[in-house]
């Protein structure tokens, strides 16, 4: 039983503890935004100046008491005991939606029971709970009067931290490491969507030179200067050393000759010492750590400490060809000297390439594309539905690729246009010049899959088979998935000896069900279906390939062709995907780039492009008629070629047809991508001989008399439509 959906208008409220700057926590604010641009802002205090208000799209967010008290612009923070006091003082009654981003005070806000309160936690309070000891000894008040009352207050502020949790209705976690903090500290789970990173703004750079690079603000728990230390015991290696803070005068006093220290540089020079450097080495235990990913953006490898976030965001262990820095495990000097050597020793270099792969799982969209989903399902479990759909009232998202929604065939409205009426399609019954025409098809092509196998073996067998894992791996493994409650993969991935993307490697293997490993050869952020076939859009793509299915009884398997009006529309995105999830069934599917005009499926799936489709309407016959993917091994692509100068006349004519009816005996599915259908007619000609089509239009650009004018059109063809798509974003 659905729930009743949420009242008109959909009102959403972002919660964040405070606004001074555009650090890490801001941008996942920024990101949030852009998910839900109608969305009003709150904070403790906003204290940005107009021209820095860009990433917030100009939002100024509802504040509180914070806001007016003396100095607070500059010391902020030392109000912090009024913070929680604060935080409940905005009044969120009249909103659907609570979205925090809070490593304070944020996820206190006062909810309703009708209201979802999805908190995106960056870490619990950390100078309240584990870190307690360490922040009161650096700050000089582990002793003393002030000791005793940063103590006392802290006390208080656990208590608070504790009860305000069970305000949370989803707790989403920046990374592994913080969801065991908030497993430990709140008794909850969290699920992990790792924060953005804009590692667009970072070029790959393959010839790197002979240096180490580390840059940070220059405080205790950085240990800028150990590592400063470590290499002035290496006088063979040099060290770049950037950025400024309180150590300052400890990392100069620790340099050697071979280490320089450059202090502060603007974000180009640090970029181009990030891309020039053999290696990038970094000692904080962080949450998260946007530094690494950053310097893997551009190709360089990490020598990191090993706990913490950077278990995540550096592949230090695993299979060879796949990792992209090296681990050490104490903050000694010693250890770093160790795993310097240990970099310089290791038999295959780390690849640039292998890094700015990895660091390209963390950008921006895909974290838009994972932090909407969670709502989405959040919403759903919320209210009590059987399973996640979208939320009523979404704004546009800018990601890479939106989700598909089928919805019925729009009734065309009565409109008075010029009669169209295509060449015909082929018909059985060919004359002796068609017939002669036929096209040579008899490729050499795969026998039917042969189903999945009777007994699944365990994941732990498959992952293993993958990737070199002792038994005193697998009995770690055992042992977190016992202790914490995990399943196999994610305990593994917890310990870091293997990765996500071989967990789901190995459910497809478990399931005979192909898709991608890491994108590789793909354009990966478009293929939703074969690198991420577990979201929640590969699972919308599932929904129209049954619909497809359901109408194969009455409409037999007719070649289908998308057909869309406009360009921009997602006509090439809903083809691809959707002869991907064909394939993945079992069906040997043919996807042909029926756009002469301006071919694109060849860009899609990073190939080489190469004559197919031109050729075989001009007569020829191609070296090579389809490409194939290794990943994807019932996916067949047949690609256009150099764009001939005459496409409606070649759609028009008899082998067009032949071809189509020689695939559909050939291939269990054959689906045609076609050119825009607004300013030309070949979309209409290729449907009509296809007999069969789905429709694409995108929320918030298509036209509803638009696309009843293409229902009409398509229609006064005789071609059946199978239905609509709608692209919302």
């Amino acid at each position: 039983m659905q729930a009743a959906p949420p009242p008109a208008p959909f009102r959403v409220a972002v919660v964040h503890e405070w606004l001074v700057n555009h650090a890490g926590s801001e941008k996942v604010v920024e990101e949030i935004l852009k998910i839900y641009p109608q969305a009003d802002l709150f904070a403790v205090v906003d204290f940005l100046k107009p021209h820095e208000r860009g990433f917030l799209q100009g939002k100024v967010a509802k504040t509180t008491f914070v806001q007016r008290l003396p100095g607070a612009e500059k010391r902020f923070r030392h109000y912090l005991p009024l913070m929680p006091l604060a935080m409940e003082q905005h009044d969120l009654s009249g909103y659907d939606l609570i979205l925090s981003s809070s490593h304070a005070v944020a996820k206190g806000v006062l909810t309703g029971p009708d209201q979802l309160h999805v908190c995106y936690i960056h870490s619990p309070i950390r100078y309240a709970w584990d870190m307690q000891h360490q922040y009161l000894k650096e700050s000089g008040m582990a002793t003393g009067v002030k000791g005793t009352v940063a103590k006392l207050l802290l006390h208080y502020m656990r208590l608070w931290d504790t009860r305000t949790a069970a305000g949370v209705d989803q707790f989403l976690a920046n990374s592994a490491f913080i969801a065991r903090r908030v497993r430990k500290v709140y008794r909850r789970d969290a699920a992990v969507i790792h924060p953005p990173v804009d590692v667009g703004r970072f070029a790959l750079r393959t010839d790197k030179e002979d240096f180490y690079l580390t840059a940070s603000r220059m405080v205790p728990y950085k240990r800028m200067p150990m590592i400063v230390e470590a290499f002035s015991r290496m006088p063979d290696k040099k060290l770049i050393v950037i950025g400024d803070g309180p150590e300052m005068d400890k990392v100069r006093a620790a340099a050697g000759p071979n280490v320089s220290v450059l202090g502060f540089l603007g974000d180009a020079a640090l970029v181009d010492h990030m891309q020039r450097a053999k290696a990038f080495v970094f000692a904080a235990e962080e949450d998260f750590g946007i530094t690494p990913v950053e310097a893997q953006a551009c190709g360089t490898p990490v020598i990191a400490f090993g706990r913490g976030g950077s278990l995540e965001t550096v592949r230090g262990r695993g299979h060879p060809a796949q990792r992209t820095g090296v681990f050490f495990q104490e903050q000694t000097p010693e250890a770093v000297i160790a795993a310097v050597e240990d970099f310089e020793a290791l038999p295959q270099p780390i690849r640039p390439q292998t890094c700015r792969a990895h660091a390209e799982q963390f950008a921006p969209a895909l974290f838009r594309q994972r932090f909407q989903a969670a709502v989405e399902q959040a919403w759903a479990r919320f209210h009590a539905e059987e399973a996640p759909l979208p939320l009523p009232v979404l704004s546009e998202v800018s990601a890479p690729a939106p989700v598909p929604v089928p919805v019925p065939a729009p009734v065309p409205a009565a409109v008075s246009i010029p009669a169209f009426v295509p060449a015909p399609p082929a018909t059985p019954a060919m004359s002796s010049q068609a017939a002669a025409a036929r096209p040579d098809l008899s490729f050499d092509l795969p026998a039917p899959n042969a189903g999945p196998p009777a007994v699944l073996r365990p994941i732990g067998e498959i992952i293993r088979a993958k990737r070199p894992l002792s038994d005193g791996d697998i009995a770690h493994i055992l042992l977190v998935q016992r202790r914490m409650k995990l399943r196999f993969g994610e305990a593994a991935v917890a310990l870091d000896l293997v990765t996500q993307a071989d967990v789901l490697w190995a459910l497809s293997q478990q399931f005979n069900y192909p898709y991608s490993l890491d994108g590789r050869g793909l354009s990966g952020a478009d293929l939703v279906v074969a690198v991420e076939p577990y979201g929640a859009q590969a699972e919308a793509f599932r929904d129209l390939r049954s619909k497809i299915m359901a109408n194969d009884e009455a409409l037999g398997r007719q070649p289908l062709a998308v057909v869309s009006p406009d360009s921009g529309d997602g006509r090439t995105y809903v083809a691809a995907n959707l002869a991907v999830t064909f394939s993945q069934l079992g069906e040997r599917t043919v996807l042909v780039d029926g756009n002469l005009r301006d071919p694109g499926i060849h860009k899609l799936f990073g190939l080489k492009e190469r004559a197919s489709l031109s050729d075989l309407l001009n007569g020829r016959r191609p070296a090579k008629p389809f490409d194939r993917s290794a990943d994807l091994p019932g996916l067949f692509i047949m690609q256009v070629g150099a764009p001939p100068p005459n496409p409606l006349e070649l759609l028009q004519q008899p082998m067009f047809g032949i071809l189509l009816r020689e695939l559909q005996r050939e291939f269990d599915r054959v689906i045609v991508d076609t050119p825009p259908a607004r300013h030309t007619a070949d979309a209409r000609v290729i449907a009509a001989t296809c007999r069969q089509s789905v429709l694409v239009g995108r929320h918030g650009k298509t036209e509803a008399r638009t696309m009843n004018l293409l229902v009409d059109r398509l229609r006064r063809t005789q071609a059946t439509i199978a239905g609509v798509v709608l692209n919302d974003h």
